[in-house]
């Protein structure tokens, strides 16, 4: 087996696998970048439910609080009607 041989023999599967390895790095890159996006549009999405749960809440309390509001009302006409 001649030195050219030899070379390619063992050269050209090498080359062969880093051009694979190069390859799949650029695919790997592409998806990180991809799952990226699709970590702050999530993001994004439960910071807005988030926002609406806030105001839920605060809603909510108001609420509360103003029933309180009419049941002691209610309880004072109550005994003055008693």
């Amino acid at each position: 087996m001649s030195k050219m041989q030899l070379l390619l023999a063992a050269g050209l599967p090498t080359i062969t696998v880093l051009i694979g390895i190069l390859l799949s790095q650029r695919a790997v890159e592409k998806l990180e970048k991809r799952m990226d996006g699709m970590e702050q549009r999530t993001d994004r999405r439960f910071d807005r439910v988030e926002g609406r749960l806030d105001r839920i809440e605060a809603d909510l309390r108001e609420f509360y609080r103003t029933i309180g509001q009419h049941e002691i009302r209610m309880d004072a006409l109550e005994k003055r009607g008693a």
